[in-house]
C-alpha cells in the first residue's frame, strides 16, 4: 500500500500521519477564528418611530412563525 514510519515502536502508515496533520492544522484554524454571537441582529434603521415599531412587530410574528411546533 504504502510506507510505513516506526514511531515508539509501532508501525504508522504515512496516510495515518497526513490525516493527523491535517486533522491538528483545521483543529488549531478553528480555534483561531474569532467566535460570533448568532443571536445578535443588525441595527433597525428607521426613518421614523412608526416605522420602526412596524419592523419590530414583523420581525416577532415572523419568529413565532418559525418556532417549531410543541407536541
Amino acid at each position: 500500500m504504502g510506507g510505513y514510519f516506526n514511531i515508539a515502536g509501532r508501525k504508522v502508515a504515512t496516510h495515518h500521519l497526513v490525516l493527523g496533520v491535517l486533522a491538528g492544522y483545521g483543529l488549531v484554524i478553528n480555534a483561531a477564528l474569532p467566535k460570533t454571537d448568532k443571536t445578535k441582529q443588525p441595527p433597525i434603521n428607521a426613518s421614523s418611530d412608526e416605522e420602526s415599531k412596524y419592523i419590530q412587530e414583523f420581525l416577532k410574528s415572523v419568529e413565532t412563525e418559525q418556532q417549531p411546533a410543541k407536541h
